[in-house]
């Protein structure tokens, strides 16, 4: 199962299963040997003015470099694998919410049977789907027998399974006995139409986690993509073994600071790498990675909780006299631990008395009253406005003509 951790942030640098000094040792070692050969090769063999030839093909190097955009391919990459991973985790099914309703639909000890044999189907559906995907499953159920030696399947269903002719493949022939023996139930009137109705339901919904997988486990991410992303980061890494080199000619010893150990590019390594290798160990979840799912123990928990369903839990009803508190106590440790109560963000907003007033139908009318009386004595000012302009108008016209000669 993926790596789990809860200690301090400063320790988990110190872990080994799943880190990313364990996915990256061995290329980094190996870009080590490689450059510390190009970089004998240069200190040792080539005379001043090879080394200046050289440098200029380091300098070509760390140019080019610059044309591989290695974080958008990265990102992209492992953004879409990590959304795939995850998926495929959330299709993986879970006997619970069948086995609840198998056990509200058939109670009391009279289907202590019909229980029991879903809840064993419901196992077997699981062992022979994910042998198909799973390579931890497949070793644990290399062959048919090995169903029927964990008593998984009976002699009678290893039979009907083996007998039935499917080249395309018959992972789903237990969901098909789970769904005949309801509805054989239903025939038997045990259950009526609407229990029929969500039992089907709820077995379709068991079904659907299984052919996802299966669909995960055909259609991969592109080939073309995956092969983009692996060449340009080792291409990448290829192009620094020269152009990471440290400049040995006189006049860049002369301007520059030599250093013998490629600082900045080991860190380089550690992300590009790590980047990359993330893509890889996800992109198939069911092996046998540290960061793989481990369907061996999902299968044993599914079992173990469907088996509990099935037979002591069906019919456990604690009796209801029990008084309902309004609140739960705390101990003493947490107690200590303050928690923050949300609140909306209109919890500090308030209002004036007078906004908060509420409005009477007279006050609408009064209101409507004197709008009214406003644009009445607007109306009336205009008017007398206007008759004054005018009256200044003609005063100012008949001087004019008196002045005229």
């Amino acid at each position: 199962m993926t790596i789990s951790y809860d200690e301090e942030f400063s320790s988990l640098m110190l872990r080994w299963r799943g880190s990313i000094w364990k996915a990256v040792l061995k290329d980094l070692i190996g870009f080590y040997v490689f450059y510390y050969i190009v970089l004998a090769y240069q200190w040792y063999l080539l005379d001043e003015k090879q080394k200046e030839y050289f440098t200029g093909w380091i300098v070509w190097c760390e140019i080019g470099a610059q044309y591989i955009p290695l974080s958008f391919l990265l990102g992209f990459f492992v953004s879409v694998i990590v959304a795939r991973w995850w998926e495929q985790f959330n299709w993986i099914s879970w006997p619970d919410k069948l086995m609840i309703m198998v056990g509200a639909c058939f109670p009391g000890k009279e289907n202590l049977a019909v229980r029991q044999t879903i809840a064993r189907w419901s196992s077997l559906q699981s062992a022979i789907a994910w042998s198909g995907i799973s390579v931890r499953t497949k070793k644990r159920f290399p062959t048919e027998r090995h169903l029927v030696q964990a008593k998984l399947m009976t002699e009678e269903e290893y039979d009907m399974y083996m007998n039935l002719e499917a080249p395309q493949g018959k992972w789903f022939l237990p969901i098909i006995w789970v769904v005949n023996l309801i509805r054989d139930q239903h025939t038997a009137k045990k259950i009526d139409s609407v229990q029929l109705d969500m039992l089907l339901k709820h077995v379709y919904s068991f079904r659907d986690g299984f052919a996802m997988l299966y669909v995960y486990d055909w259609i991969k991410i592109p080939l073309v993509y995956t092969q983009v992303v692996a060449i340009a980061t080792y291409g990448y890494f290829f192009i620094c073994l020269i152009g990471r080199q440290p400049k040995l000619d006189q006049k860049s010893m002369e301007k520059e600071i030599t250093i013998l150990f490629p600082i900045f590019t080991t860190f380089q390594m550690l992300f590009y790498l790590g980047w990359l290798k993330v893509g890889q160990f996800l992109m198939n979840p069911f092996g046998e990675d540290d960061d793989d799912f481990e369907l061996n123990y999902v299968l044993d928990r599914n079992m173990y909780v469907a088996y509990n369903l099935a037979t002591d839990t069906a019919d456990m009803c604690p009796s209801i006299h029990a008084p309902c508190l309004p609140v739960i106590p705390h101990t003493r440790a947490s107690f200590k631990i303050q928690d923050v109560i949300p609140k909306s963000h209109l919890a500090g907003f308030k209002l004036t008395e007078l906004e908060m007033k509420l409005i009477k139908p007279e006050d609408l009318a009064e209101q409507e009253r004197l709008l009214e009386e406003r644009k009445t004595n607007r109306q009336r000012l205009g008017a007398l406005v206007r008759s004054i302009e005018r009256k200044k108008d003609t005063e100012h016209n008949v001087a004019f003509e008196e002045e005229s000669p």
